[in-house]
C-alpha cells in the first residue's frame, strides 16, 4: 500500500503506527497521523485487513450534507470501527459495503484464506461496485490506484497497467513481503507519504 498526499514533508513527520488494545491484547492496529482520529490503513490481526484509499467523487458540499445533515459516517472512521467491531473478512465487507459514509472511497480488504480478497468501489449511500479475487480463475491480485478498475486510467497517471505487469512477471509463487515491496516501490509519485 502506498499513500500519497499532498503535504508529503509535513505528513512524514507525524505518520505513526498505533496498536488498540483490549485487556492487553492487540484487537486491531493501523498505520495514521499524530492527532488524527481515523486510520486509513490497519488490520485486525488473524482476520482482516482494510486500506482506504481516494475516489473522486462529489463536491465538498456533497460531502458537508453528507457528514452534517445526513450523519454520515467519515471514512476514515469507518474504517477504524470495522477494525473494531468485525468479526471476520465477510462481516467487514459487509460493514464497509452498507454503512453511508460522507464520500466517495475505495475499502480494499483482505483476509486470511486466498480467496478472501475484495476491492469495493464506494458512493455515499452504498457500494457502486464489489470486486473480488478470484484464484481460481487467475485473478490472484487487484489493482486499485484511485481510479474506477473498470475505466482506464489517465495516461499521465497509468500506475495500474505496470503494477499489473510487475505482478504478473512476478507470479503468484514467487511473492512474498520482499517481492511485493519491491513492485509498490517502483509506482510511487512525488506525494508519497509511506509505504507499507
Amino acid at each position: 500500500r502506498n499513500l500519497d498526499y499532498a503535504f508529503v514533508d509535513l505528513l512524514r513527520k507525524i505518520t505513526i503506527d498505533v496498536q488498540f488494545l483490549k485487556g492487553g491484547q492487540v484487537v486491531y492496529q493501523g498505520t495514521t497521523f499524530l492527532g488524527y482520529v481515523g486510520l486509513w490503513t490497519g488490520q485486525s490481526p488473524h482476520k482482516f485487513t482494510i486500506s482506504g484509499d481516494e475516489r473522486d467523487g462529489g463536491r465538498w458540499w456533497e460531502n458537508a450534507i453528507a457528514a452534517f445533515l445526513n450523519r454520515n459516517y467519515p471514512v476514515s472512521w469507518l474504517v477504524r470501527d470495522t477494525l473494531s467491531e468485525a468479526q471476520d473478512f465477510q462481516s467487514a465487507v459487509l460493514r464497509l459495503a452498507d454503512i453511508p459514509i460522507i464520500a466517495e472511497v475505495y475499502y480494499i480488504v483482505g483476509g486470511v484464506s486466498p480467496k478472501e480478497g475484495m476491492v469495493i468501489t464506494r458512493n455515499r449511500r452504498g457500494p457502486a461496485d464489489l470486486w473480488p479475487l478470484d484464484p481460481l480463475g487467475g485473478a490472484w491480485f487487484r489493482v486499485e490506484t484511485n481510479y474506477d478498475h473498470w475505466t482506464t486510467p489517465p495516461p499521465f497517471d497509468d500506475r495500474r497497467t505496470a503494477a499489473i505487469k510487475a505482478l504478473n512477471a512476478t507470479g503468484q509463487h514467487n511473492i512474498n513481503f520482499d517481492t511485493l515491496f519491491k513492485v509498490l516501490l517502483k509506482f510511487l509519485n512525488t506525494y508519497k507519504v509511506f509505504t507499507l
